[in-house]
């Protein structure tokens, strides 16, 4: 077994990434999405196809690392998600029992070592848009001996080209939704191209493939009006958290918002003068991203072929839509991300 004093510094690191809870938010969110299997070829190199042999694993923090891992194993794959020993029950509140499911608690040291040595591939995924993952566990994480059959990861960022920003978005992140995603101060911004360039550079140097999915504002999580319907989706205990008035408008937008655009690149634009108004908005704005859309594609990338040290590059944005997109439809959007478009 390796250094325990290695492995809890990552583990510290991982539950103290952000500075609230595990899976409390200022805004509380989370979310999944709808399965199907089937795999689409379009680039150059290694996808990873839904299986229980293949071993997938989540290290973020707050509902969209939940959201991840719930959506990965609903699909096929065997996931795991490390979380703080006094929050198991809350999750398991929100994810229910699924096959092929492993939560970690971040006092089993033994185990998590044992996931990661089997991971083919990992997730970096954090809700907070204030917060990201630090540089030490994404260089322990994509560290050759402690993740040897890693193939691909897959790395949660922001849109980081500026459109769209401005005095109204920060505006309404402090009146209106600390969940914002406002690309400020320009420090948090350069701390977000360092991680990706971080998590490029690992992957290149060991031949693994890597995806980034840029999200805007996160929203939305759970099953909607028909949690049946959506079984990868975070269950309705999620509407019960997060709830702050009579109906939760995080409900309205998962009943509203299941559409689902790719755009390749950092090209996506926030939500300019109306950010005020869309800021708490359950219809499809400029500059959101619906939590349920980012986790899928996150998971669907795998799927997709990486074109090698190019890698894979898209931002998720929403459209306005009762169902999220059918097997022809993703086919189209990662034909597009592949094109360039």
């Amino acid at each position: 077994m390796k250094s325990s004093s290695q492995i809890s510094l990552l583990l510290t690191l991982i539950i103290l990434n952000s500075s609230q809870s595990f899976t409390t938010l200022v805004n509380k969110n989370a979310f999944s999405l709808p399965i199907q299997s089937h795999c689409t070829r379009l680039f150059s190199s290694t996808k990873l196809e839904p299986s229980p042999s293949t071993t997938v694993g989540v290290l973020g923090n707050g509902y969209i690392s939940i959201l991840t891992a719930k959506v990965a194993a609903t699909r096929g794959y065997s996931s795991w998600l490390v979380h703080p020993p006094d929050e198991k029950e809350k999750i398991q509140s929100l994810v229910g029992d699924i096959p092929n499911f492993t939560m970690i608690p971040s006092t089993d040291l033994e185990l998590l070592e044992t996931k990661l040595e089997e991971s083919a591939a990992l997730f970096f995924s954090v809700d907070s848009p204030d917060a990201l993952m630090d540089d030490a566990v994404v260089k322990y994480a994509l560290t050759e001996e402690n993740t040897p059959k890693l193939k691909r990861v897959v790395a949660m960022s922001r849109n980081l080209n500026g459109s769209g920003m401005g005095f109204f978005v920060k505006a309404s992140k402090l009146s209106a939704n600390r969940e914002v995603w406002s690309a400020d101060p320009p420090s948090l911004v350069d701390q977000y191209r360092k991680f990706e360039e971080q998590v490029k550079t690992s992957c290149i140097a060991r031949n693994v493939d890597w995806t980034i999915a840029r999200a805007g504002t996160l929203k939305g999580g759970g099953g909607g009006e028909t949690p049946e319907d959506f079984p990868g989706y975070l269950l309705p205990e999620y509407y019960k958290i997060t709830k702050k008035d009579i109906i939760t408008w995080q409900l309205l937008f998962d009943c509203k918002c299941r559409g689902i655009e790719l755009s390749a690149g950092d090209t996506m634009s926030g939500p300019g003068i109306k950010a005020v108004f869309s800021a708490t908005s359950p219809d499809d704005c400029d500059g959101d991203t619906s939590r349920c859309g980012i986790a899928e594609a996150m998971v669907r990338s795998l799927e997709v072929e990486a074109q090698g040290g190019k890698g894979i590059d898209f931002a998720v944005g929403t459209q306005e839509g009762r169902m999220g997109p059918t097997e022809e439809e993703w086919d189209v959007m990662w034909k597009a991300v592949g094109n360039g478009q």
